[in-house]
């Protein structure tokens, strides 16, 4: 694993083979194929390994937090630390291959959903006592988090990690809580149209109309 996540993430996927991996673990290729079908199998079993360590050390993180505030601010610096802090695992993760793959490939799809069930569960809690707006799309929600964490570690990796990606932690966190949260008296807030829960719905209907 360790010769996999060293080819994988010193340069692009599509270039990575499995003669390549063997030759850096010095093993032969044949003895790589008893337990991987092929290179993508490869990938999606290293990665899938990492989602699972972070979703556990992001759990542990969150324990003890109380408000959604909180919990996605630490869900943010979490993120943005461990990325910063484990570079070969965000050039893996971000760089190495294209956004397209996590669709075509059902495991890493699987894994991808994982990784946003998280958000999923502080929101809903959120909505639950009232920190965080009934009418939200939480589908959307999640690409909006993790749309804008995919360009911010990309970014940095692209700019040589010139600034900290940590330091975007706390003013990614109050964008994010700003977004969701439920409005107050005597505020203003702004309501992306594509948040609000059921609005593909109404668009169907009004097409339906016309």
């Amino acid at each position: 694993m360790n010769a996999a996540m060293d080819v994988f993430s010193s340069g692009d996927f599509e270039q990575a083979t499995m003669r390549s991996i063997a030759e850096k673990a010095n093993v032969p290729t044949s003895s790589i194929y008893k337990y991987f079908t092929n290179k993508d199998d490869l990938y999606v079993t290293l990665v899938s390994i990492i989602v699972d360590r972070t979703n556990q050390e992001l759990n542990m993180h969150l324990t003890g937090l109380s408000s959604t505030k909180s919990k996605i601010g630490e869900m943010a610096r979490f993120h943005l630390n461990f990325f910063q802090d484990n570079l070969h695992i965000a050039r893996l993760v971000f760089a190495s291959t294209n956004l397209s793959y996590w669709y075509e490939y059902q495991k890493a799809y699987e894994k991808v959903k994982e990784s946003g069930s998280a958000l999923a569960k502080i929101i809903r809690e959120g909505q639950r006592n009232g920190e965080i707006r009934d009418d939200l799309n939480l589908r959307v929600a999640n690409h909006i988090y993790f749309g804008a964490l995919r360009a911010m570690v990309i970014n940095w990796l692209y700019r040589r990690h010139v600034y900290q990606l940590s330091d975007l932690s706390e003013p990614f966190a109050d964008a994010m809580y700003g977004a969701i949260r439920a409005n107050t008296a005597g505020t203003v807030q702004f309501v992306c149209p594509l948040m609000k829960e059921g609005n593909a719905t109404n668009r169907k209907s009004k097409a339906s109309k016309a």
